[in-house]
């Protein structure tokens, strides 16, 4: 049975959503050194090199979506059974969906990590929710406290489980519709899985977080009205599972919704400065693999929790602070110099970028490599960078409002392409992709033969 003072209630002051008022349980997730650790670890990775003002953390942005997550809870419940231990699962998973992030968020995930896999024992499969899944075990296994809170407010061995699949719902999706995966809860309850991270539309708390929180951090005006959005939901029965869907008339605020996500990757997720910036950080990540921690590479640190848990964005001043390395002298002292030319504003340089195009390009070292091919003496100062610009998970193979479900103001399910038949003012594309190439020397003349031999590369491949 759920204790009434388990639902006692804590009040934050958040500058995107106002009051913010959460129970006793997910505080005390709060407080603990393995949640606290997200204060040091910012939202939006380099980005604050290029907007001074976004120097928010995964810290507030957690607790953010757990917000909102009680939100559609709530306005969901007024339709569906949901038990308060239903709600506080779902709840913890909004805030504990990012607990698993590395250095500079998705920078050691995407630049750092999936590039030296391929050298190192780690592995490819892992995700940073597959991490924060492990980091949830690991704060049951070594606070007591919480363990005695979440029996007290009646969650069993299933509800963990339940957590987990919330926060890691991509390892459960399945193309047969009917094929039921998940345990923790059973499909009536299906609609509970399509709020902290949905996979099916990409609509979420989470999305809904960090669209109104890096617009306010970046300075950038924000079209996204989500409590529009969770007013108008409902819950639909679409091929025998129970489904979020979304009134008809707000097809323009979704289209809206996945518009500003675009926008945000172009104009400051993606802003050159911060790629030159993110292959910066990476490429010290690379010099410092073996010289943080003895015996243990940062890479293969997302085996061992504590280790990986002491990783934060302060790793640059740590490097920055350490007077000597028995292993790697040279590579820290090469990496101490990256650490100077960001201080001091030197950064690789763009040489070139390729036309956007929709065609798959090959991997970064296959193209560096027929780049520098009559001229080696660039080998080692030429960096690649595919972009990826989208309007969601959906748009790399189409529009992605197709997905979402719509219902009219009788209630009744609509088609799919519903949008086709509302408007003719869609983009060509949904996706682009792009090359942008960068040189790391300071060297003019070498920066000078890097632009050419780039060029030369763009104009044999897109003649």
């Amino acid at each position: 049975m759920y204790d009434k003072e388990c639902a006692m209630a804590y009040i934050f002051n958040d500058p995107i959503h106002g009051t913010i008022e959460l129970n006793q349980v997910l505080v005390a997730i709060i407080d603990t050194p393995e949640f606290q650790r997200l204060r040091n670890i910012k939202q939006t990775g380099a980005v604050s090199y290029v907007y001074p003002g976004a120097t928010h953390t995964r810290f507030e942005h957690c607790i953010g979506v757990c917000y909102l997550a009680g939100k559609i809870i709530d306005k969901l419940s007024e339709q569906a059974i949901i038990t308060q231990v239903d709600k506080l699962c779902v709840q913890m998973a909004g805030l504990l969906h990012d607990v698993g992030h590395g250095p500079f968020s998705h920078l050691f995930d995407d630049c750092f990590i999936q590039e030296i896999t391929t050298t190192t024992t780690a592995t490819a499969e892992w995700s940073h929710e597959l991490q924060s899944c492990r980091i949830f075990d690991y704060l049951l296994a070594n606070h007591g406290h919480i363990e005695n809170a979440l029996k007290e407010a009646g969650l069993r061995d299933i509800d963990k489980l339940f957590v987990k699949e919330l926060i890691n719902t991509k390892d459960y999706q399945s193309n047969d519709n009917n094929k039921w995966l998940f345990k923790g809860r059973p499909k009536e309850k299906s609609f509970l899985y399509e709020i902290v991270s949905n996979e099916r539309t990409g609509i979420d708390v989470d999305k809904f977080d960090y669209l109104l929180r890096d617009c306010y951090y970046l300075g950038v005006n924000c079209t996204l009205d989500w409590r529009r959005l969770v007013q108008r939901m409902k819950i639909v029965d679409k091929n025998g599972q129970y489904r979020i869907a979304i009134r008809d008339k707000e097809k323009d605020n979704v289209y809206n919704m996945f518009y500003l996500r675009m926008h945000l990757r172009r104009i400051a997720y993606q802003h050159p400065t911060c790629t030159s910036i993110e292959l910066m950080i990476s490429d010290i990540f690379k010099l410092c693999n073996d010289v943080l921690f003895p015996n243990v590479l940062i890479s293969d640190t997302i085996h061992d929790l504590e280790k990986y848990l002491s990783l934060t964005d302060c790793i640059l001043e740590r490097i920055s602070n350490m007077t000597h390395s028995t292993t790697s002298p040279d590579h820290l002292d090469q990496a101490k110099k990256l650490i100077r030319r960001m201080q001091t504003r030197r950064l690789y340089t763009l040489v070139a970028e390729t036309p956007p195009s929709t065609q798959e390009f090959k991997n970064s070292k296959e193209v560096v490599e027929e780049v520098v091919r009559y001229n080696n003496m660039l080998a080692n100062h030429i960096h690649v960078a595919k972009l990826i610009l989208n309007f969601g998970k959906w748009s790399n193979t189409g529009d992605p409002v197709e997905p979402v479900i719509f219902f009219d103001k009788n209630g009744t399910v609509l088609p799919e392409k519903i949008y086709e038949e509302f408007s003719l003012f869609v983009p060509k594309s949904w996706c682009q992709k792009q090359l942008r190439f960068f040189c790391t020397s300071e060297d003019q003349n070498i920066i000078e033969m890097a632009r050419i031999s780039c060029l030369d590369w763009i104009s044999r491949t897109f003649h």
